[in-house]
């Protein structure tokens, strides 16, 4: 399973944990690992790669239930970004002979 080209991290998690849920063995203790892996090869070198630096530095020695916090923190974080209202009065402010009016 990976993640589709515009899913975003939680979309793709819930997908994977909505799969996981309808197989018969998602119970068993052994399959930690097993899911950390699958759940990390699926997603993009970028998404990991943001993971890595929202986390600990390596994402692979986080535990499963730290790895999909972590995506759905970083998922929601990047669909709240909006310009600071600063940035946005020093844009609308700036004259266009260089100076500020």
């Amino acid at each position: 399973m990976t993640a589709r080209p515009n899913e975003t991290l939680e979309e793709y998690v819930e997908r994977f944990q909505y799969n996981l849920h309808r197989y018969p063995y998602a119970s068993l203790p052994l399959l930690d690992n097993v899911l950390k892996t699958t759940l990390i090869k699926g997603m993009k070198e970028q998404c990991v790669e943001t993971l890595n630096i929202m986390g600990k530095g390596d994402i692979y020695q986080e535990n499963f239930a730290d790895i999909i916090d972590l995506c759905i923190r970083s998922s929601r974080g990047s669909t709240r970004l909006k310009p600071a209202e600063h940035d946005m009065i020093t844009r609308d402010s700036k004259v266009p002979g260089g100076g500020i009016a």
